[in-house]
């Protein structure tokens, strides 16, 4: 697995295939191994670059605090050194968060981007948001990885015919430091883009799972708030979508990634708020198009 210095600590990444740059951005406490199901996939047409984040996988962490904006500054300055001037960008959960604040602050380097599992703010809001915190700052700091790990690969994974997926989930997050876990854990607490998000002007994928961290409500209000996105909510999901249901995800991005680019929607002025991301006893109103798992646009 190659590597290159990035900043102060050596960066790991998986690299596959030759075409237009695909770059893959993997959530908290992951690796490139979380896309194991898509980077053989797309590298039949793409250049795929799945880095292992600044912490995790096979890469160090290197001395500076822990911020989103590094993360993300930590992947430009690996494509740079790949020399990848534009390239699609897809982000799940933290990684999703990275994605979107490497494309506002990228220059107008990502093309086409796709939000997996993940919102424009972690902040905690509401009880809801608190309590998915709380529990993993206390499990990961009292009990460790391998109890943390063993938790969230049920709650991804709670099917009876999923358990090869619990297995290899547990062993990999059994690998975490405590250190690198909660410092990016802290980092997306104090994260958001919300009064950023009219700049994403940039054709938008938002793929939610209809058992989320997230409510289905909270991710239709954020595909809303994008002047040009899309929406799937995979129905019978959870918050691991592109390693639960490869098959969907990969057709529901490489559609994406193959489609004409529609012009931005024009926006009312109205910037997301985070009240906005909260339960709210109205219907949001519609994104450019919504489909649940699989379904036509």
């Amino acid at each position: 697995m190659p590597q290159l210095r990035v900043d102060d600590f050596d960066m790991h990444y998986a690299e596959a295939g030759s075409g237009p740059p695909l770059v893959l951005v993997h959530g908290l406490g992951g690796s490139h191994l979380d896309w194991e199901h898509q980077i053989g996939h797309f590298a039949q047409h793409y250049r795929v670059i799945a880095p292992d984040l600044r912490g995790f996988g096979a890469s160090g962490h290197g001395r500076r605090l822990f911020t989103i904006r590094r993360l993300a500054r930590d992947v430009a300055t690996l494509l740079a050194a790949l020399g990848v001037e534009r390239f699609a960008l897809v982000g799940h959960s933290m990684g999703g968060a990275i994605a979107q604040q490497l494309a506002l602050d990228g220059g107008g380097r990502v093309e086409r981007l796709v939000i997996a599992n993940s919102m424009p703010m972690f902040r905690p809001q509401t009880l809801r948001h608190h309590l998915e915190f709380g529990y993993r700052w206390l499990v990961m700091g009292l009990l460790g990885p391998a109890r943390l790990s063993r938790i969230g690969a049920t709650r991804m994974y709670p099917g009876r015919d999923q358990a090869e997926a619990r297995r290899k989930s547990i062993a990999r997050g059994a690998r975490n430091t405590r250190y690198a876990y909660l410092s990016a854990l802290a980092a997306l607490g104090r994260w958001s883009v919300l009064p950023r998000l009219g700049q994403l002007r940039m054709p938008v994928l938002v793929v939610g799972a209809e058992h989320d961290f997230f409510t289905r409500e909270e991710t239709v209000r954020f595909a809303h708030a994008l002047p040009c996105a899309r929406l799937h909510i995979v129905a019978g999901a959870h918050h691991a979508l592109p390693a639960e249901r490869p098959e969907i995800f990969n057709e529901l991005v490489g559609r994406f990634l193959r489609a004409r680019a529609a012009p931005a929607r024009p926006r009312d002025g109205r910037r997301l708020r985070p009240r906005d991301l909260a339960p709210h006893p109205h219907s949001p109103p519609p994104v450019a198009a919504i489909a649940e798992a699989g379904g036509d646009e």
